[in-house]
């Protein structure tokens, strides 16, 4: 039992830190394709204790810049971050509730 329990602990420490990580990486990879735009990262990235080795990333854009599609910026994204992008629109989804509620809003 004991050290089923130091394995649960010592994942959930490799997993905050693989979350921090990650949030530093979407930071960076946003301010360098959307300057300026104001974004909500939603998802298990910013829930706790939710984000593991296999989650994805999940953003909400308020508005997208001329020069962009949603699905160029979601392979950026994903390359940039090393994982999966899932990108959308918040006026245009039905997570909008969800997203504005759960979510973390960002100036990228």
């Amino acid at each position: 039992m004991w050290l089923l329990t130091q394995e649960r602990e010592r994942r959930r420490r490799e997993d905050a830190a693989l979350a921090d990580r990650t949030r530093g990486l979407l930071r960076e990879a946003l301010a360098r394709h959307v300057p300026g735009t104001a974004v909500w990262v939603y998802g298990s990235l910013v829930a706790p204790g939710r984000f593991h080795e296999w989650s994805d990333v999940d953003v909400a854009l308020e508005s997208l810049p001329d020069n962009m599609t949603l699905e160029y910026l979601q392979s950026l994204l994903s390359a940039d971050v090393g994982r999966e992008a899932d990108i959308c629109l918040v006026g245009q989804t039905r997570l909008k509730p969800v997203i504005e509620t759960t979510g973390e809003r960002w100036i990228a």
